[in-house]
């Protein structure tokens, strides 16, 4: 059985209009809340401008694990956040920039990072350690749904500025 703890996750990006029904099927297996009160995701609570969040108190070894695979395979941002489970898994920050490998971060229970000595030296510098407390903290950009053309225009917003 798996422990549950407290998570938080931020997604953000570009995602065709066409895939969105596979992100709200996610995240309704995931059961995940828009706040720290339970309240229900609906697929209207998508924001405007800003990354989509959704959290929970009871999820299943701190992931929401069909959420992050719907993000990995399409190629969203995302940044978890969950809680430790003593004697199992200590609390981290997961950062997938939309590409390649997520990388963990040891936090604390209050998800400020935590840098064990081991990792202090192979950084080797102050200013490698302030580069990954940067990127640590970095949150995802808005969460964007764009029609499936290449040529729409809230594609080529965000991809040329």
């Amino acid at each position: 059985m798996a422990d549950h703890v407290s998570a938080h996750i931020m997604i953000g990006g570009v995602l065709a209009r066409s895939t969105y029904p596979q992100l709200i099927k996610a995240i309704g297996n995931d059961n995940p809340a828009i706040d720290w009160d339970g309240t229900p995701f609906s697929p209207e609570d998508l924001p405007s401008d800003t990354p989509l969040a959704l959290m929970d108190h009871d999820v299943a070894d701190g992931r929401f694990e069909e959420i992050e695979d719907v993000c990995r395979r399409h190629g969203l941002h995302y940044v978890r956040w969950s809680g430790g489970y003593p004697g199992s898994f200590p609390s981290v920050r997961v950062i997938y920039l939309g590409h390649g490998e997520p990388q963990l971060v040891l936090t604390t229970e209050e998800d400020e990072q935590v840098f064990p000595i081991e990792r202090i030296r192979e950084l080797g510098s102050v200013e490698a350690i302030e580069a990954e407390y940067r990127l640590a903290r970095m949150n995802p950009p808005p969460l964007i749904l764009a029609d499936d053309d290449p040529g729409d225009p809230a594609i080529s917003e965000i991809l040329h500025g």
